[in-house]
């Protein structure tokens, strides 16, 4: 049977004396129907909701049915200011997203679940509604939540953690309850990036007995949130999580540093967006040296060095993309001129590289082959390094 799931909560709510669930779930059985193309069915079941007058400070969902906000998201008593943001599906850009085959394979089980909670419903079975996203900055834990919310059509609630961690005693607790009730009144994805900030460790001795006081708030609301709305976090810094935080995320998955094979589909993006050239063995020189920086960092690497060139109007160079990379990306280099920069450079293309040849080596910092060949004498006279270069 098709939506069976929204047929059984319907009735629970009404066997329970829950008008609001009732109204929630009938909303979303429409928004179902109207998408399958049965305008009619949709059309009346809107009409009955909408004459449920005795329902208080309930507000249509922000859907293809009835395309309007919920009420006004809530806000911190004490900076006024209101403690997420709030995007409806249509707002959102359609990304590419760079994740290992793992990850791909566990989100599009993650988002099937959603997609047949029918289905699983009609076996006994709950559908998966809580993801943890864990790993370095920068790899797309943040775009693989707003991408689930794109593919699922569902508005996303994004905490901010600037006003939802209040200075005043028990003001964080008050505020993680004011937005988990106001994303349990529609189905919605809730957005937790940063979650360590308030699901740290409780046995951390350096912490005050209120992080304690807001981790055991964090935890009711979970348990309480239901499964109209699912629950994503996100951190960079999995190790700081409480544990009990862990067990209540049916879905858990390492974002982790991009891997060579995705590294060269995302230059390989960019140089087919921006009409770039470059042979399959500079792509190759390329992504050794971007292994081990964050998909971020090498967007902006990549997307630095097309700027240089565009705005020279002429054709993008492989040179380009490491001057950006030796100007973007922090390294422990010290140096007092430019020879002494062109050394520490050429040690650390070296140390990413597979046996460059002082052609290469050239190519890559702009400068004769025979000047790579006189500081690779001098690298290895001052420091005894006999990694060179292949002639």
């Amino acid at each position: 049977m098709k939506n069976y799931a929204e047929v059984i909560k319907i009735i629970d709510g009404g066997l329970k004396s829950d008008p609001k669930k009732v109204h929630d779930y009938a909303l979303l059985l429409a928004e179902k129907l109207r998408s399958s193309g049965e305008e009619t069915k949709a059309d009346r079941i809107i009409k009955l909701v909408h004459n449920l007058h005795s329902i208080e400070d309930i507000n249509t969902i922000s859907s293809k049915s009835t395309n309007t906000k919920t009420k006004q998201v809530p806000f911190d008593q004490e900076s006024k200011l209101e403690i997420a943001d709030y995007y409806d599906p249509q707002q959102l850009n359609s990304i590419t997203l760079y994740l290992s085959s793992f990850n791909d394979q566990q989100i599009d089980e993650f988002i099937k679940s959603y997609d047949y909670s029918d289905k699983l419903a009609a076996h006994g079975l709950d559908i998966a509604t809580t993801l943890l996203l864990y790993g370095p900055p920068g790899c797309g834990k943040t775009e693989t939540a707003f991408m689930i919310a794109k593919k699922l059509s569902l508005p996303i609630i994004v905490a901010r953690l600037d006003t939802l961690i209040s200075s005043y005693l028990g003001n964080t607790s008050k505020n993680i309850r004011l937005l988990f009730e106001y994303a349990s009144q529609t189905p919605c994805i809730l957005f937790l990036d940063e979650f360590d900030a308030v699901a740290k460790l409780r046995d951390d001795h350096h912490e005050m007995g209120e992080l304690k006081r807001v981790v055991n708030s964090l935890l009711q609301n979970i348990d309480q949130l239901g499964d109209k709305c699912i629950l994503i976090g996100a951190t960079n810094h999995e190790k700081l999580l409480d544990q009990a935080i862990w067990r209540r995320f049916s879905t858990r998955l390492h974002i982790d540093l991009p891997t060579k094979d995705i590294i060269k589909a995302i230059i390989k993006q960019y140089l087919n967006d921006f009409e770039g050239e470059l042979d399959e063995k500079q792509i190759d020189l390329l992504s050794d040296l971007f292994v081990g920086q964050s998909i971020s960092d090498i967007e902006q690497i990549v997307k630095r060095g097309f700027r240089k060139s565009i705005i020279e109007d002429r054709e993008v160079h492989l040179a380009d993309m490491v001057d950006t990379f030796f100007s973007f990306v922090r390294l422990d280099f010290e140096y007092s001129n430019q020879e002494d920069a062109r050394r520490m450079k050429i040690r650390y293309l070296l140390s990413k590289l597979k046996n460059p040849s002082r052609r290469t080596l050239g190519e890559l910092l702009r400068c004769h082959h025979n000047t790579i060949s006189s500081d690779l004498e001098k690298i290895k006279t001052n420091k005894g390094d006999q990694s060179v270069g292949q002639p």
